[in-house]
Order: structure tokens, then sequence, then C-alpha cells
């Protein structure tokens, strides 16, 4: 054998051996243990039967961005034009609400011709249409600043959108006793240099009244809280002469 075919086989074995040596190194660490014994090198067969774990990361592609399809991944998109659901709820609500109207606004002054100083007339009323499940409608005026006392009430009123005018009389309605002991309308009648504020309240019950002519006011203030499932409010004041 030549000079040159010795360095060639040298060259060709020395880096197995180099890797042969770092591989018992590395065994022989793995091999140690605290106890200062050292573990045999498992067989190739013990090898083989040794199981195997393999782990993945998912694909992102076409994975919905976090906030894209909301917090809980209903389909549907959320962007700044669009406005929250509970002011959409809020807004179609408002349109649908159950709205109680006088002559004057809400809060505004009512004319003395509606009072005990004028002609002591019923002032003219309109109503939106109730809601769903309403059965009957009831309106009752008191005035808060004189506990609650009854100035109107009426019973059996149509579960409808509809309107009474001045000093008249709601068609098919069962009026009973105000606070003075009369039937029908009783005017605002504050003491004198007084402000008062006088309430209509319009109750959309779930049952029927069945409230004989001239019962007392304070029953069917009572069975509005009582059965009353919504209401429609509008307030006024008046204040007597000195």
């Amino acid at each position: 054998m030549s000079a040159a075919s010795s360095t060639d086989r040298r060259r060709v074995v020395l880096p197995f051996v180099i890797a042969a040596t770092s591989l018992a190194l590395v065994a022989g660490a793995a091999c140690d243990t605290d106890d200062g014994r050292e573990l045999r090198e498992p067989t190739a067969e013990e090898r083989a039967s040794m199981p195997t774990t393999t782990s993945s990361v998912p694909s992102t592609a076409g994975a919905p961005v976090p906030g894209e399809f909301g917090e809980f991944g209903s389909l549907g998109t959320i962007s700044a034009d669009s406005p929250p659901a509970s002011a959409s709820a809020g807004s179609a609500a408002g349109v649908a609400s159950f709205v109680l109207q006088a002559p004057w606004a809400d809060g505004g002054l009512i004319d003395g011709r509606f009072t005990c100083d004028g002609e002591g007339r019923s002032p003219t009323l309109t109503w939106t249409a109730p809601p769903a499940g309403t059965v009957e409608l009831a309106l009752v005026v008191t005035d808060d600043d004189a506990e609650g006392f009854i100035h109107y009430a009426v019973a059996a009123i149509p579960p409808a959108a509809g309107e009474v005018g001045e000093g008249g009389e709601i068609t098919g309605a069962v009026v009973g006793l105000n606070g003075f002991g009369a039937t029908g309308w009783g005017g605002p009648c504050p003491p004198s240099g007084e402000t008062h504020t006088y309430r209509w309240t319009m109750y959309a019950l779930a049952q029927q009244s069945e409230l004989p002519s001239g019962f007392a006011g304070a029953e069917l203030q009572q069975l509005g809280i009582d059965a009353g499932f919504d209401s429609a409010e509008v307030t006024g004041t008046y204040t007597r002469a000195s």
C-alpha cells in the first residue's frame, strides 16, 4: 500500500472515530444518575419500542383575526361607524314607546280654563298604541304636591291608540269618583299662592279592571300599580293666584 493510500484511509476513518467518541460521551452523560450509578445504554430493540411524540403548529391561514367577528365569534363585523347594539335597541324602543300627550309640553303650565278658577273642563288628551299584551287602559290624574290627591279616574279604556277632546268622554270607558267625591274630572285647585304639579298616568293593564261606574279613584290607581306592566305619563303645573 502506498503512503498516499494510507493517508487517505486515515482521513476517512478519523471523522467516524471523532463522531463515535462524541456520541459515547453524550450517552454517558445522559446515563449518569444522582446516586452515582450508570445506566446501560438501551439496545436497538428497546429504542424501537420507545413511544415517540410529535407536535404541530396549527395553520393560521384563513383564521379570524381577534375581534373580527366579535367577542364570541358571532358572524358580523363591528366597525367604528357601527352604533352599539344597545343604542340601536334604544332607538327602536323609543319609536315604539307608549306616549301620552296633553295640550302643553311635559311639565308645562296648565291653562286656567282646566282648573277650578276657570271652566273646569278636562283637557284634550292623545295617546299612542299601548304595548302588546295590553288588555285594558286606565287613566288616573293625581296631584304630586297633595299626597296623590285624585282629580280623575277612568277605567275600561280600549287598548288602542286614541284621543279624547276637551271636556269629552272616552267611548266605552267607565268613570270613577275623584278626590272631591264627584264623578269625572275635578280640575286643579291648589291653595292660594301655591304651585302644584299634576300627573296624568295611563296604565297598560294585563287584566280587565271590571270596576263599576262610580268606583273609587284610589281603587283604580292601586290596580294600575298592581296589574299595570307599562305606563305613559305627562305632567303639568298650575299656580293659584294669591
